[in-house]
């Protein structure tokens, strides 16, 4: 079996940074303005959250491919 290596930022979909976005702006308190910094903080945000979620696997995955482990 051959797993893909996935990044973080592939994993999170733009609907997910879109509804992160628009909680951080509802929280602001919805003021005016284009919403590039809102998407930025979301985008960033997730792809944080993702890449803590990986870790764990990551090194899992590695462990288990090390010759070590055969």
């Amino acid at each position: 079996m051959r797993l893909k290596n996935h990044s973080a930022e592939s994993l999170v979909s733009e609907d997910a940074i879109a509804m992160r976005a628009y909680e951080l702006w509802e929280a602001r308190g919805c003021p005016e303005g284009d919403g590039q910094d809102d998407w930025r903080l979301a985008k960033n945000q997730l792809f944080a959250e993702q890449r803590r979620r990986q870790k764990p696997l990551l090194r899992l995955l590695s462990r288990l491919r090390s010759p070590a482990a055969q």
